[in-house]
């Protein structure tokens, strides 16, 4: 299966809100190098007999190793057309003139093939000796050797993807990428509707995967089933021509020059054909093989409940998050975080109980009060692009300048809004990236504050940001296919952390928030390692939410239904922030008087996405050039 980039980066889902899971992922495991791979292993395999046929000579060319990245990336990006079209606007930049026009494919390989086309291409990665190349080829050549390894540990375990998760999945991802296909030119509109026509062929091997992991004894339960084919219903409208395939097509179409009436009228007819013929037809059998496949699922609780569950969660962890700790460390690193925070939040609300005259706080003594009196704060400024500007502006000091670029914002389309994350920033393409868009769900019902700190999230200093500088800082572009997690996910989370001081609040009510936030996340992060690597049945759930006071035997349901359904997604916003917060600590330890935010942001940056171990291997080159 030809794994996609995630180019949907969400904001996390809060207790307050919808049981909403982000979109932040077409699959729970990102690794493009092989794993899953059908249309990258011809170049890999080849490569790999040139080197087993001669003696093993080592490279030490910079602009050697660089061509090899280049041609990889060319492999890799074309092998998944919206892959291509998200990265690139124009193919031609990156010297790709002709390339398939696909989703990709399931693959269908044994497990020892795909050993064998990861085994191969890291022979052909360790012909090459970067210790006189530069920190930066050095960097990306630890990344691209630990994403193969760590596909190397994943293989073996290949059916415990899931692929249809009701959050993140294929079914729910790709109309939305779809939805936001670019028309730049003529040929682009021709690419889509080629795409549109392939829609039910790739669905097709998607439930063939769905079968085999169903006589693997590794299908979803009964209550995923059901949700999925719930959002599957909401993707055939009853009335196409007013449906989001059908007016994003007219909207995208219009905006392009230099085509004629009729040109526009026969595009048009042609996409009505591709949905009805294809598109529709696609849901509808993945419906039908749902409900058929319905009762296989036999494990309703986590993954340590299937057979090698708990190794492949393991993994999983590790890859999703970058952290190098094992899950018990994490544990203690997020259960001593929360008490922490708890704790501050106890005393910051005793403080405000005697200085405020609120009524609200005064009526009961506590941190929810507290909480509660605070999100009633109003802010001066209310639409989205205010608070985005305000955002850039607060900015200045403590994170590096980026280009200027234009973005929009823009509200989830009604039909899918029960469906779709509460906010995500849709990734802009490596060579055009001066346009970028974020995603607003109406139906998650914002107070000022939540809108504030989600676009802080993803906007300002958060997704649009961080993308927008790694372009502008011209990383080697297999960087940009390489998707971590914990990174990406826990800077978002550490900046919008870091909001609440920016939104023009009073300061204690801003700690307030922040801190019952960091509390609220922490509770996910534990529920997940505890449902899916101690074995937590619901009843456990509920017992440990009841000591922070969340009884809502409904919400603890979902709470616990999502994460069976998404295991460690949370963990990469978490992790991700507290791997953030300790590097910080590391670097005002080191260097003393001579730490400033500027710095510690720019190295970070600078270095662009990568696991944290990694990240602290160089941090200390990255933040002395940044000086």
């Amino acid at each position: 299966m030809e794994n996609f980039k995630s180019k949907l980066h969400a904001v996390h889902k809060r207790f307050y809100s919808k049981v909403l899971y982000p979109l932040c992922g077409i699959f729970g495991l990102f690794i493009i190098f092989g794993l899953y791979c059908i249309n990258g292993h011809s170049m890999l395999i080849d490569s790999a007999l040139h080197t087993s046929t001669q003696a093993v000579e080592q490279k030490t060319d910079e602009a050697e190793f660089n061509s090899y990245l280049k041609k990889l990336f060319q492999n890799k990006v074309t092998a998944n057309t919206l892959n291509l079209h998200y990265t690139l606007a124009d193919p031609s930049s990156a010297h790709i003139t002709e390339y398939p026009i696909t989703f990709g494919e399931v693959s269908t390989d044994s497990e020892a093939s795909q050993m064998a086309a990861l085994e191969n291409m890291k022979k052909e990665l360790q012909t090459y000796d970067t210790s006189k190349m530069s920190t930066s080829a050095q960097m990306t050549y630890d990344i691209l050797e630990d994403s193969i390894t760590r596909g190397l540990e994943m293989a073996p375990y290949y059916y415990y993807d899931e692929l249809l998760s009701s959050t993140n999945g294929v079914q729910s991802e790709y109309p939305i990428l779809l939805a936001e296909y670019t028309f730049h030119s003529v040929k682009d509109v021709e690419d889509y509707l080629n795409l549109l026509s392939q829609y039910d062929t790739f669905f097709k091997q998607v439930c063939e995967f769905e079968k085999q992991k169903a006589k693997r004894g590794l299908f979803m339960n009964e209550t995923a089933v059901e949700n999925l084919i719930e959002q599957c219903h909401a993707f055939i409208p009853e009335n196409s021509e007013k449906s989001f395939w059908e007016t994003t097509f007219k909207e995208r179409l219009n905006k392009i020059d230099n085509i004629s009436t009729k040109e526009k009228q026969s595009y048009i007819k042609q996409n009505q054909e591709m949905l009805k013929d294809h598109v529709y037809p696609a849901y509808r059998s993945l419906i039908a093989v749902l409900k058929a496949l319905k009762k296989n699922g036999k494990n309703p609780q986590g993954l340590c409940h299937f057979e090698d569950g708990k190794t492949y969660y393991q993994l999983l962890v590790k890859s999703t998050t970058g952290s190098g700790h094992t899950i018990p460390e994490l544990q203690e690193m997020v259960e001593t975080q929360r008490k922490t925070q708890l704790e501050a939040l106890t005393q910051l609300a005793s403080k405000l109980t005697q200085t405020t005259s609120s009524s609200v706080i005064k009526r009961k003594n506590n941190s929810d009060r507290i909480v509660t009196a605070a999100s009633y704060s109003v802010l001066p400024y209310h639409s989205p692009e205010e608070m985005l500007e305000h955002l850039k502006t607060q900015i200045n000091d403590a994170f590096p300048a980026t280009p200027d670029v234009n973005y929009s914002v823009k509200n989830v389309n009604e039909k899918l809004q029960d469906f779709l994350s509460p906010a995500f920033y849709l990734t802009s393409p490596i060579d055009q990236f001066t346009e970028n868009c974020i995603y607003i769900n109406p139906g998650n019902d914002y107070n000022d504050i939540q809108l504030f700190t989600t676009l802080a999230h993803e906007g300002y200093p958060g997704h649009l940001y961080q993308t927008v500088y790694s372009y502008a800082n011209k990383l080697n572009p297999i960087r940009y296919l390489l998707y971590h997690g914990g990174y990406t996910e826990g800077w978002a989370t550490y900046v919008e952390m870091l909001s609440y001081q920016y939104a023009g609040i009073d300061t204690d009510m801003a700690d307030a928030l922040m801190l019952n936030q960091d509390a609220t996340l922490s509770l996910y992060a534990t529920i997940d390692m505890g449902v899916h690597y101690d074995g937590w049945s619901l009843a456990d759930t509920v017992d440990f939410l009841s000591d922070y006071g969340i009884t809502q035997t409904s919400v603890i349901s979902n709470i616990y239904q999502t994460i069976i359904e998404n295991p460690a997604n949370y963990l990469k916003y978490y992790i991700g922030y507290l791997e953030f917060l300790d590097l910080k600590e590391q670097a005002k330890n080191y260097y003393s008087n001579d730490y400033s935010e500027l710095l510690f942001h720019t190295a970070l940056l600078d270095m662009g996405s990568a696991p944290f171990y990694i990240l602290e291997k160089y941090f200390v080159k990255y933040y002395n050039a940044a000086k």
